[in-house]
């Protein structure tokens, strides 16, 4: 008789717990869709290509707009460098002391760099200082100095390639910013696997803690906060890399921001927005990209 009682207890008690991990899928579920929903609503009638992936923390992508195609990377390529070379320091083929010298010839006028306008005629800098440099300061030159002594793009392809089991359809970056504009555009990345890397960056999958801890430090105060961090930077933490075209005839090739967004529970998300052939302003783009992000952010902080 008393082990029947139990068994009725247990059974009532299962049954209370399953209702309730039914109903938190539910209300997971429909946040899910609100943040499509209102996404959808956002991006509508804009004059754009745009594409999307947001990744909840269990790596789920719970927001996929064109998130299979692929975008052109434009400055959100340091990143991937960044983390393919602090992935060589792990493994002991370079060191963040050792000294990369930046000559003259080095440091192209016909460049976007920083570096080169603060000491035009050259520097010695430690590898990590150059890294900073590359996301922070998203300096041309230094990327093109940085492709050459980490071993040449061809490595770092072959890098996301074997480390996220990607292909050339999801992930192409072999031209530097010495490249012709056509060639420079075909660097490329579908959104998708833009958040399943960042995501395994997150879950410590990638770097070890002090390159994770680093490459993150960069990435917070990487330039253009107009973007991901335009509307929530002051209620969190993000950290983020932004990619950005001219434009030729009023169209904006590229404006692009990836990166992750920590929430008040102690989790995060991930999330890449890639604009293209935009007939929007800059104002409008940035701001598309900052209203989507908050949008996540509201609905997965509840």
């Amino acid at each position: 008789m008393e082990n029947k009682i139990i068994m009725k207890s247990f059974k009532i008690i299962y049954l209370f717990f399953l209702i309730f991990i039914l109903g938190c899928k539910d209300i997971q579920k429909k946040k899910e869709i609100d943040i499509t929903t209102d996404i959808n609503k956002l991006i509508a009638h804009k004059k754009l290509d745009i594409g999307i992936s947001i990744r909840n923390t269990s790596g789920d992508e719970i927001v996929s707009v064109n998130s299979k195609k692929k975008y052109r990377l434009y400055s959100v390529s340091k990143f991937f460098l960044a983390l393919y070379i602090l992935n060589q320091v792990d493994k002991g083929k370079l060191d963040l002391n050792q000294i990369i010298t930046f000559s003259k010839k080095d440091l192209k006028p016909d460049l976007y760099s920083p570096l080169r306008d603060s000491i035009p005629q050259g520097a010695r800098l430690s590898l990590k200082k150059t890294i900073k440099y590359l996301v922070e300061e998203s300096d041309n030159n230094v990327f093109n100095k940085l492709a050459d002594i980490s071993g040449g793009l061809n490595h770092l392809n072959v890098f996301v390639y074997n480390t996220f089991r990607a292909s050339k359809n999801e992930f192409f970056e072999m031209y530097d910013y010495s490249s012709s504009k056509s060639d420079f555009e075909a660097n490329s990345i579908t959104p998708n696997l833009a958040t399943e890397i960042l995501y395994q960056l997150e879950k410590k999958e990638i770097l070890s803690n002090n390159s994770y801890r680093l490459l993150k430090k960069y990435m917070e105060h990487s330039a253009i906060d107009t973007r991901i961090q335009g509307i929530i930077k002051n209620d969190t933490k993000s950290f983020h890399k932004a990619g950005t075209s001219d434009r030729e005839n009023g169209v904006m090739f590229a404006c692009n921001d990836i990166g992750i967004v920590n929430l008040k529970n102690g989790t995060s998300f991930m999330i890449g927005v890639f604009i293209s052939d935009s007939k929007e302003d800059d104002k409008t783009n940035d701001t598309l990209i900052a209203q989507i992000t908050e949008i996540a952010y509201k609905n997965l902080d509840n």
